[in-house]
């Protein structure tokens, strides 16, 4: 039986909403731009023409530093860490045993490291609930370096400091708003 703290996401989830160092922002901000002009020009009233893949940053969270310790006490302090994460799609399933993950409910940050470093982190790009908003705000900006951060929203098209107060709680607002 599979662990009850056992999470999975799609394939096409993996960093949807992403933290990257600012030092990507005009990447991020002309990567963006792009990507709106291109779903304008392919969208064809129902559905997409064709599909874009969206460059890698130039820069990582890798280039940080960041060792995987402090980063897990802050996401421990807020959320229940998965046991497991898995990955696929339809009805494929890969573990991911570099990938670390804290949630609940649709909410969860995961953490891509190696030997004790990070790699990546980013978040599930679920309607979160709006009761988990000032845990979610907390977690970001407890992260280490968290105002050496940036958040991009690449489905939504946000882009924002986590530094920037209004910013993370105008995007959270809007993240854990009902279905209309």
């Amino acid at each position: 039986m599979p662990d009850p703290r056992s999470l999975y996401f799609h394939e096409d989830d993996d960093s949807q909403i992403e933290l990257l160092p600012l030092a990507a922002w005009a990447h991020c901000e002309r990567t963006l731009a792009q990507l709106h002009d291109f779903a304008e020009a392919h969208f064809d009233g129902s559905g997409y023409t064709d599909l874009m893949v969206r460059p890698e940053a130039p820069q990582s969270l890798g280039d940080l530093g960041l060792a995987m310790e402090p980063v897990e006490a802050a996401a421990a302090a807020r959320f229940p860490a998965y046991a497991e994460v898995w990955t696929g799609y339809s009805s494929s399933r890969t573990p991911c045993p570099m990938l670390r993950a804290w949630g609940e409910h649709d909410f969860a940050l995961f953490a891509d490291h190696r030997e004790g470093r990070i790699e990546a982190l980013w978040l599930s790009h679920e309607r979160w609930a709006p009761e988990q908003a000032p845990a979610i705000a907390a977690l970001l900006r407890a992260l280490p370096k968290s105002g050496e951060l940036l958040l991009v929203d690449w489905p939504w098209g946000h882009l924002f400091a986590l530094s920037d107060a209004p910013a993370l709680e105008r995007w959270l607002a809007e993240r854990t708003a009902p279905w209309e």
